[in-house]
């Protein structure tokens, strides 16, 4: 499974891509090494902390690790975090999260444009990272009240 993680990572994201992960990078309660490991594998830049990832120090990291970011894209803002209930309530943008996999896609599709959510989970991605572009021409072309399950779902609809 870890490979073909990999596989789909390489060949997805480019060198001069800029990786940001919202977390859940491996299953590492413990020390935190093999997060570290797998995400210099990935090239990441910075890392938003998952569920999974709580045995990382973040002092001891090489890259930045965060519990949230916010990114811009055209006109649009990016609250970006692991968990969907850490978004605060004044938050008035877009956000983009993971943690919820595919296992309610009905509460938590790949994107809801009625709430301005994302869900970025990889089992609704093909298990391949997502450039913020492809994600904002998929927000350009979405109803406003559209609710689209993952990303073979948005491409076949949005064209």
């Amino acid at each position: 499974m870890n490979q073909t993680l990999l596989n789909r990572h390489y060949e997805t994201v480019g060198e001069q891509d800029t990786l940001v992960h919202l977390g859940d990078v491996a299953m590492d309660m413990q020390t935190g090494d093999e997060t570290i490991e797998f995400f210099e594998r990935l090239g990441g830049d910075v890392l938003v902390r998952g569920n999974h990832d709580v045995g990382l120090d973040a002092d001891r990291a090489p890259f930045p690790v965060l519990d949230a970011c916010i990114l811009s894209h055209g006109e649009r803002e990016f609250y970006c975090t692991h968990r969907p209930e850490d978004v605060p309530d004044d938050w008035d943008g877009w956000a983009i999260h993971g943690h919820m996999h595919n296992n309610d896609t009905d509460t938590y599709p790949f994107v809801a444009a009625d709430t301005r959510r994302v869900n970025v989970s990889s089992e609704l991605l093909n298990f391949r990272p997502l450039a913020l572009d492809t994600l904002a021409g998929i927000l350009d072309a979405c109803p406003d009240d559209s609710r689209i399950r993952d990303v073979d779902t948005a491409r076949k609809e949005l064209g």
